[in-house]
């Protein structure tokens, strides 16, 4: 086989001229374009070497700031007497702020006692930082304390800084001291104070010293060598271990600073003179390009008609008559002229002798179409069969792995809690109807799809919220099935947590809430409150002994119905003891808990119980209440109680 070749003789021609007239051109581009780099590579570089010594410079003279600031705050008598005296405590807060605000780098201050327990703080999570590890590391080590030093420390713990979840930076701590020693003298700090300042703050505050797309990261430095050549890497990145004294320091700070320059921006200049550059080159190129077509069509006029000429025989199309220039071509033209009439000879023979043959084909065809109809048809009715049959088994399978399944869930609920239930319940249902979405509730069911689940009474107890789906339409026996056994569980767990003589929570089902309440308290990264009351029905000893204990019934439904009409959906009422009632309220403040124990006050001043002969009597029970805002977790039910008692002491006393 005669291979056929790929470039014709024009186009040769054409790219000889191009690249004969373009090489030079490159060559003196290259050369100007070098210049012109080098030269603006070198000012870049000058530029960088300015940024990173200015920024060094420029923490240096913030960190003294802060640390003249700290030597102020830390020797100032009214927060050293606000240590043990909380009526300074509004002249500590303004001196805080005021500190806070001789830098823009402070995040987040804390004042210490002399036992390492935080009592004030700006811009502080207590809590958090009272369990730190910070805290730990930092009140390790008091000789340096004792000299009068700060000690200067870094931390990688997160939820220290109130606003802020970055889990680096620097913490100055340095004693309080009331007086001053001379010579080797040891101090006696009444407390500490401590500033945390993140990396993310420190570095943006300095980013207006770099160039837009530009950023620099601060990390502690953990190597032992401290002389480390930095050289910037090939991606505009520069490593420099930068150390951070002062004289109140205990010891240098070594930081590490790594920078990320923008070559984009760093050579906006070299871009601008090169793109002048390769707009010059662009138009030579353009220029010597339509030269080169110029003279390539010129000659190629003759390699056109000849192309022409054998197209037209190849397409058995009509050949015009053309007068070549070159006497070659003119030869070949009449060489083709008789090779075309001896082909066509020839194809006529051919198309004869095809004809017959297409004849027997025809037949042949058409007996293989009847015998392909004949096959078809029978594998169609196999196909159908089989599907018919595989459906059926299909069926029959999953029917009775999803009831093994919905018989392997009843043994799970033995072990769950009742504020467990809802997720698991979605995820059993979830894994035997994966098409549907599954949302199980303990309040009713609304405006939403779904079913409510009811006890053996007809009493609510928790709503299935979901939209049909044809897998759940197809499998309703093992879903009413599973729906049975979740509703004969709910009511065993209704009947463990309710009252016997109220239609409200036991101490039992308090007991589970109020953790569930905390857990959620502590789990929430958004604000999240809730309160705690504790209601204690007074006199009811005083009428089970005088009337009788069916009065005293009496008195316990008419206080819980009271106490139950000036509650919201989001607040639930249990009865913890015989006389004492306990109530959770979700997602308030301590400004809505006081609104709401005004108003339990003031509500029962005129509130009455009545015996069977229609004799009334006054009923009255004593308040107590704590708000997660403003109290300990797991002291949130000791401050109610012990309210509760105040207020039943005070009620005595006015009797």
């Amino acid at each position: 086989m005669i291979s056929r070749p790929y470039f014709s003789l024009r186009k040769a021609f054409t790219y000889v001229l191009l690249i004969a007239s373009l090489v030079p051109l490159i060559f003196i581009s290259q050369f100007l374009t070098s210049r012109i780099s080098d030269q603006l590579l070198s000012q870049k570089e000058h530029q960088i070497q300015n940024a990173v010594s200015t920024i060094a410079q420029e923490i240096v003279v913030e960190f003294d700031r802060i640390q003249q600031s700290l030597n102020w705050l830390s020797r100032d008598r009214f927060n050293i007497q606000a240590l043990d005296n909380i009526l300074y405590s509004s002249v500590v807060t303004h001196n805080l702020v005021r500190f806070s605000e001789l830098s823009g780098l402070i995040n987040s201050v804390y004042i210490l006692n002399d036992k390492w327990e935080p009592l004030y703080d700006l811009n502080g999570r207590p809590y958090h930082f009272e369990n730190s590890q910070l805290l730990r590391e930092i009140s390790v080590d008091k000789s340096i304390y004792e000299q009068g030093l700060t000690k200067a420390h870094f931390y990688t713990e997160s939820n220290l800084i109130k606003g802020i979840h970055t889990a680096k930076g620097i913490a100055l701590v340095t004693p309080m001291l009331a007086y001053n020693l001379e010579g080797s003298g040891r101090y006696r700090a009444s407390g500490y104070v401590v500033v945390l300042i993140s990396f993310d703050t420190i570095e943006q505050s300095f980013q207006h010293f770099l160039l837009k797309d530009e950023n620099f990261n601060l990390n502690q430095h953990l190597d032992t060598h401290e002389n480390v050549k930095s050289e910037m890497t090939e991606s505009g990145i520069l490593d420099r271990i930068f150390v951070l004294n002062n004289s109140s320091f205990s010891s240098p700070l070594a930081l590490d600073i790594t920078y990320q320059f923008s070559d984009v921006e760093r050579l906006k200049e070299m871009k601008s003179s090169l793109l002048a550059l390769f707009t010059v080159i662009g138009w030579t190129f353009v220029t010597v390009l339509f030269i080169a077509m110029g003279i390539t069509r010129w000659i190629s006029k003759e390699f056109v008609g000849m192309e022409d000429t054998i197209v037209s025989y190849a397409s058995n199309k009509e050949v015009k008559d053309r007068t070549f220039q070159f006497s070659e071509f003119d030869r070949m033209a009449l060489v083709l002229s008789k090779m075309s009439i001896t082909i066509r000879n020839q194809l006529n023979e051919l198309k004869n002798k095809n004809d017959e043959l297409n004849d027997s084909k025809k037949v042949i065809e058409r007996s293989n179409r009847k015998l392909s109809n004949f096959n078809q048809e029978l594998e169609v009715q196999v196909s159908k069969q089989t599907a018919q049959l595989s459906d059926a088994l299909t069926r029959e399978e999953l029917n009775k792995n999803s009831l093994a399944a919905v018989i392997e869930f009843g043994s799970i609920y033995k072990t769950l809690s009742y504020r467990e239930l809802p997720q698991k319940v979605e995820c059993q249902l979830q894994h035997l109807f994966s098409d549907t979405q599954w949302q199980l509730r303990f309040k009713p069911l609304g405006d939403k799809e779904g079913i409510q689940i009811l006890s053996s009474k007809d009493k609510f107890l928790a709503s299935l919220r979901f939209v049909s789906s044809p897998q759940l339409e197809a499998n309703q026996l093992v879903f009413k099935l599973f729906v049975k056994q979740l509703s004969s569980w709910l009511e065993l767990v209704d009947v463990a947590r309710c009252d016997a003589l109220l239609q409200c929570g036991n101490r039992k089902a308090f007991d589970e809430d109020l953790a569930h309440y905390q857990k959620r308290y502590r789990d929430s990264k958004a604000e999240w409150n809730f309160g705690l009351f504790i209601l204690d029905v007074n006199g009811l000893k005083a009428i089970n002994d005088q009337y009788g204990h069916d009065l005293g019934d009496e008195l316990i439904r008419t206080s819980s119905s009271h106490i139950s009409a000036l509650l919201s959906e989001n607040d639930s009422l249990y009865r913890i003891g015989g006389d004492e009632f306990a109530l959770l309220t979700k997602g308030m403040t301590r400004k809505e808990c006081t609104l709401l124990a005004e108003q339990l006050h003031v509500s029962q001043e005129s509130l009455k119980f009545f015996d069977k002969e229609g004799k009334a009597y006054d009923a009255n029970y004593s308040i107590g209440w704590s708000c997660s805002d403003n109290a300990d977790l797991f002291k949130m039910f000791t401050i109610a109680d012990e309210s509760m008692y105040q207020d039943k002491r005070e009620y005595y006393l006015h009797l």
